[in-house]
């Protein structure tokens, strides 16, 4: 049991690390290095990059090792695909509460205002989680949670990002759209959203390796 806890320990430090933008894509993890961070035996350093590789954070390279996920432009298309998928899937769910991603909203508003960008970053991710909830499906919540981390790593991996201006404003909408259920104008929302998303994953996908320089 406590080694469990030691390797939940270093996946929820390292997750952080990959996500916060300390560890950026394309970084290098030693098992060895790693093991004497934390102070653990490697085969906890071991059970804690096989948790990341699974959640699409971390990844096995041939004369690499493991290194921070890196996406290229046919990961990020198959990323926001994969997304707009789940948003169809609320847009036919019909009318829903939505109580955790009206909290979720609140919470963003007020980051918005506070000019916290993080803790608004953090509210997004809990609204989409919160629609994404209401279908009642344990899978899809936890492969949503998946894709979720991956946009985030991408977004923090960009530089200059647009300040969050109108991002109530567009959450709010497609709050009240889901609630109301109503399926094509959900859908035209989910859809405008994600593609304002695109050109930032984009920027930093990872170019292929014959691709012109």
């Amino acid at each position: 049991m406590e080694r469990v806890s030691l390797t939940d320990q270093v996946v929820a430090e390292l997750r952080e690390d990959i996500l916060g933008g300390v560890l950026r894509p394309g970084t290098s993890l030693r098992e060895v290095a790693l093991s004497e961070r934390f102070d653990v035996a490697r085969s906890t350093i071991r059970e804690a990059v096989k948790g990341l590789v699974a959640e699409g954070l971390l990844s096995h390279e041939h004369h690499r090792g493991v290194v921070v996920i890196e996406h290229t432009v046919a990961d990020v298309e198959d990323l926001l695909g994969a997304r707009m998928m789940i948003e169809r899937a609320i847009g036919a769910a019909g009318p829903h509460t939505h109580d955790a991603a009206a909290a979720a909203l609140e919470a963003m508003q007020e980051a918005v205002r506070a000019k916290d960008w993080r803790a608004a970053a953090r509210a997004d991710e809990e609204f989409h989680h919160g629609l994404v909830q209401a279908l009642g499906s344990p899978r899809i919540a936890a492969f949503h949670s998946q894709m979720q981390a991956e946009m985030r790593l991408r977004l923090v991996t960009a530089e200059g990002r647009e300040p969050e201006t109108d991002k109530v404003a567009e959450h709010a909408n497609l709050l009240e759209l889901a609630r109301a259920g109503d399926r094509d104008g959900y859908l035209a929302a989910a859809r405008r959203h994600l593609q304002r998303s695109r050109p930032t994953l984009l920027a930093v996908a990872k170019q292929p390796a014959d691709a012109p320089s």
